[in-house]
């Protein structure tokens, strides 16, 4: 029988949509969008990560107040819970994730071993 491997790809989006980490992650995002403060902060901090990623793919150097405003932010975001809930929430996420990327890619490591 042969197997679509899109249609695992597909399961594998839905199940991730129905784990423990994914679903504290959603709702450690409402959690920030609905609190002004923690909202305000986290644009904050998403505009600044993208001007510097924007920059370090270009290129660029950093300027000394574009690293003060970093720092500034990153200080905010660590003094915030609600924000400090979420970027932990991310990092369980990302893990899972990782932790998948391992399982799908060992056929590719075990060829080239």
């Amino acid at each position: 029988m042969a197997v679509n491997i899109y249609d695992t790809a597909n399961q594998l989006e839905r199940e991730i949509r129905e784990t423990e980490q994914f679903v504290t992650l959603q709702e450690s995002f409402k959690a920030v969008q609905s609190d002004e403060e923690a909202s305000a902060i986290f644009n904050e901090f998403r505009n600044v990560q993208q001007v510097l990623q924007q920059k370090q793919m270009t290129g660029q150097e950093i300027t000394e107040e574009e690293a003060q405003q970093a720092q500034e932010i990153s200080g905010k975001i660590g003094e915030n819970e609600i924000i400090s809930g979420l970027l932990e929430a991310e990092k369980q996420v990302g893990q899972m994730i990782d932790d998948i990327n391992q399982v799908v890619l060992k056929p590719v490591r075990e060829l080239y071993q």
